[in-house]
């Protein structure tokens, strides 16, 4: 008699354990989707989730409450707040704790239909380093009155990305004692190496050296007139050294005697040849500018 009483206890109460999980159990009844105003944002940049509820079946009277908690990563954006939720389609009297991030909200007239329950508006923290990271709304519980139904968890990917520069920024360089101008980079020095030119130009983008050749020059290798430089992906250059008619990096005898041809018409100089012999810079090439590369030659004139 007493195994029968204990065996009908425990039927009991294992009867009101079932039930009681029964209750709580992930449903099939009611689904939840959250979608995004964008999947990838930069450092200071905002972004709406929406939650909404879809795949109803078997909801008769319809829903008219639900309480979840939100999970985001606080390192990347900023603190949520009550000011951050938006309801929507009659969904009310939404309060959110900030300690404990649980959210909950009311809705008069009971959800029967697939619909949007409210939007989220998270603004990531400036100076923040490109990574993924999610944004959960879980632990969902709706009702129609009978019994708690606990939805699938609702989550996005969000992906932070590096801020871009403007395109016209993006493949840009700068000199304080180079000229940049039309195409070409002028007033180079004889005999500056690869090297030389990098520490004297300003830019984001990845330089490549190109000779007459079609070889990439190396940091040791000196720039000669008419090398090729390419920044980043659009911009393209040519070189123009000092003085340097004939292409060989540096300021000879040859490039002194080239000039007096040009000078008397015997052998005119165009192109990159005639602006590499304006060694004084004034826009033509008189007999200035070969008496410079005379002086230059014999140490008693220094460049700058």
């Amino acid at each position: 008699m007493k195994k029968t009483i204990m065996y009908i206890m425990g039927l009991i109460i294992f009867s009101s354990i079932a039930t009681t999980v029964l209750a709580i159990a992930k449903t099939d009844n009611i689904g939840a989707k959250l979608t995004s105003s964008t999947e990838e944002l930069k450092a200071g940049q905002e972004v709406i989730l929406t939650l909404r509820f879809d795949k109803y079946n078997q909801i008769i009277k319809g829903i008219n409450a639900f309480q979840a908690t939100l999970q985001y990563d606080e390192e990347i954006f900023e603190e949520v707040t009550q000011s951050s939720f938006t309801t929507k389609n009659d969904w009310e009297e939404l309060k959110y704790n900030v300690e404990t991030k649980e959210l909950v909200a009311i809705k008069k007239a009971g959800s029967k239909k697939e619909e949007d329950i409210l939007q989220l508006k998270l603004k990531v923290k400036n100076e923040i380093e490109p990574e993924k990271t999610n944004v959960k709304i879980g632990q969902i519980v709706t009702s129609e009155g009978k019994e708690d139904l606990l939805m699938e968890d609702a989550t996005i990917d969000i992906d932070i990305i590096k801020e871009q520069m403007p395109p016209e920024e993006q493949d840009k360089i700068t000199s304080k004692k180079y000229k940049i101008k039309e195409g070409y980079i002028e007033r180079i020095l004889p005999e500056t190496t690869v090297a030389e030119f990098k520490q004297n130009v300003t830019t984001e983008q990845e330089m490549i050296f190109i000779d007459a050749s079609g070889n990439n020059l190396k940091d040791d290798d000196m720039i000669e007139t008419g090398v090729k430089l390419k920044v980043g992906s659009a911009l393209n250059y040519v070189l123009i050294v000092i003085g340097d008619i004939d292409k060989d990096a540096q300021l000879t005898i040859n490039d002194i005697a080239e000039a007096k041809l040009h000078l008397i018409d015997y052998k005119v100089l165009t192109g990159i040849k005639l602006k590499a012999a304006d060694v004084d810079d004034d826009g033509e090439v008189t007999i200035n500018d070969i008496a410079q590369m005379k002086l230059i030659l014999i140490d008693l004139l220094k460049l700058k």
